[in-house]
């Protein structure tokens, strides 16, 4: 099992902002990781997630993750 940090933002509800969380998980990969999420439920995600990054990088669904990461979650956004 990998110890990480999750980061996420809740969109809706009384308490709004972001979060972070540590967490264990065995996920290889990005996308791993937010299925085994949502699958279990195990963070309180209130949106759908379009992108994540690793160590403050941008990454693809692919790229792997590793013990001490900190992966965030981010939800689909527009300029305005």
């Amino acid at each position: 099992m990998k110890k990480i940090t999750v980061r996420y933002f809740s969109q809706i509800g009384p308490d709004p902002g972001t979060r972070a969380t540590d967490y264990e998980t065995s996920a290889a990969t990005v996308r791993e990781l937010l299925h085994e999420i949502q699958r279990t439920r195990a963070l309180p995600l209130t949106t759908n997630i379009s992108k994540g990054a690793v160590n403050g990088a941008f990454v693809d669904w692919e790229h792997p993750v590793a013990d001490g990461d900190t992966v965030t979650l981010l939800p689909p956004f527009s300029g305005g």
